[in-house]
């Protein structure tokens, strides 16, 4: 069955442009807190993680903007997991303003690699478990 994290939160002041709207970079930091707290959610620490030499750096990230955040908004992210395929792990998300609108959508593809070396390798068993029973 596939699991939805939620996390609710208000956008800040610092994370806006000069027009007015949060920055596009922040949406990458959004993004990033929602896909930590969903593994720690599903057992899984990032820290934990890189102390076994384990890495999960971003291959790709892609970002489709519907209407602009601003400051002050109570914001609900909500981050899945899309797939895991051989050393790459995919998570979806969606932002939805305090209208309940959808403003953003968003995919970034990880790949598990060796901390030393960098190069991928494929994920140990007890976090493919994991990752594979909520999908």
């Amino acid at each position: 069955m596939k699991k939805i994290h939620q996390l609710k939160f208000k956008t800040r002041y610092a994370e806006t442009d000069q027009m007015g709207y949060i920055h596009h970079s922040i949406y990458a930091q959004y993004f990033e807190m929602g896909r930590i707290e969903f593994m720690h959610e599903i057992g899984i620490s990032y820290k934990k993680m890189e102390e076994e030499g384990i890495i999960l750096p971003v291959y790709s990230l892609f970002t489709k903007y519907f209407m602009p955040l601003k400051f002050d908004e109570q914001i609900t992210l909500k981050t899945y997991v899309k797939t895991l395929k051989g050393v790459r792990l995919i998570f979806g998300y969606e932002i939805i303003n305090e209208k309940g609108i959808k403003t953003t959508e968003g995919e970034v593809v990880l790949v598990f690699a060796d901390a030393q070396t960098g190069k991928p390798l494929r994920p140990p068993q007890k976090y493919t478990e994991k990752l594979i029973s909520i999908i």
